[in-house]
């Protein structure tokens, strides 16, 4: 009985060596996450940020539509104050393929905004896809993100709106 009583001690003994070990050594260290890529284009307040994929094979377009109704695009690149800095057409994307409209922070208008994507064209072969990544930005911070995908078919994705 007394031997069943000393190993009880003992195993007990070694359970808090074995505990104490274990909290002394440093906490298992995490991966880090995956930091976003940087955001192409001026920062802006509010800032409608597109990045997309295959920009070698097709051209997609992000739409604004200000306040007032302006539309801001590949065609109209500013109004009501906003401006498309960032444009991608076919492979001429020095950046990637990306396409941004800001607002310098404290000129854009207050009110509702719509914005969208539009799939253009096909640079080379017809009805390549896209997927696609649109994010509204306040000062650098991400505050919505929508993802989709276009080809010639589904030309055109939902439109989305923000009241600023």
């Amino acid at each position: 009985m007394k031997n069943l009583h000393l190993f009880n001690y003992a195993g007990s003994f070694f359970l808090l060596v074995f505990l104490l070990t274990v909290a002394a050594c440093d906490e298992p260290t995490l991966p880090e996450p995956d930091i976003e890529e940087e955001i192409v284009g001026q920062i802006g307040n509010p800032q409608f940020n597109l990045k997309f994929t295959n920009g070698d094979n097709v051209d997609l377009d992000l739409y604004v539509q200000t306040p007032n109704g302006t539309i801001i695009n590949y065609f109209n690149t500013s109004g009501q104050g906003g401006q498309l800095d960032v444009d991608c057409l076919c492979g001429d994307c020095p950046n990637g393929p990306n396409e941004n409209i800001y607002w310098e922070i404290g000129s854009a208008p207050s009110g509702t905004y719509k914005f969208w994507v539009e799939y253009y064209s096909s640079c080379d072969i017809t009805n390549n896809l896209s997927e696609y990544t649109l994010r509204v930005i306040n000062n650098g911070t991400i505050v919505q993100t929508y993802t989709g995908a276009l080809s010639e078919s589904n030309a055109k994705s939902n439109v989305y709106s923000i009241q600023y």
